[in-house]
This record gives structure tokens, C-alpha cells and sequence, in this order.
């Protein structure tokens, strides 16, 4: 089953978020992520949360080890990143 991946990040120039995602769009996809949205909080816009749908957690690590280092690198993060991996509940959904 699919999980969803949160991660916020504060950073310096928005610019670099929207290189580092263009760049590896493609890759993501390759490796298990099936869909991702960038957000920017109104009261801060480099206040950023990644939302994104992989295979499973494993396949967002491995993404994370073939191109994390340089991910990082273009984004220049100004904060450390806040991850976090949700599995759907059995709650009552909404569609």
C-alpha cells in the first residue's frame, strides 16, 4: 500500500525549490512517487511543505539515496527539513 509523505523545510529563495523539483520530476516518478505538491505558507512563502505519494516508505528512501545529496544542494535549505511518513488509517473516508 501507498504512503504519503509530508516534509517542510524552510528556505532561502523559493527559486531553487522549483530548479530542484523541475530537475528530478522525472526521476521521482521512475522510483515509486506516484504524485507530489509543493505548498507555501501565506504568512511566510519560503515556509515549504512537499506532499507526495510513493509505492511505499522504502521506495521514498531509496529516491532519498540516489538524489538526496543533490537535491539538497540546489534547494539550499535555511532550516532542517520536519519528515514524516503517513500510512492511511481505516477511519471512514471522504471521496
Amino acid at each position: 500500500m501507498s504512503v504519503l509523505v509530508t516534509m517542510r523545510v524552510k528556505v532561502k529563495d523559493f527559486e531553487n525549490v522549483k530548479a530542484a523539483t523541475a530537475k528530478y520530476r522525472g526521476t521521482m516518478k521512475r522510483l515509486g512517487c506516484h504524485w507530489s505538491r509543493v505548498y507555501r505558507a501565506e504568512k511566510d512563502p519560503n515556509d515549504v511543505l512537499f506532499l507526495q505519494e510513493w509505492d511505499s516508505h522504502d521506495a521514498f528512501n531509496a529516491a532519498g539515496d540516489e538524489f538526496g545529496e543533490d537535491f539538497n544542494a540546489i534547494l539550499q535549505p535555511a532550516g532542517e527539513w520536519d519528515d514524516v511518513v503517513w500510512h492511511l488509517s481505516d477511519a471512514a473516508q471522504i471521496e
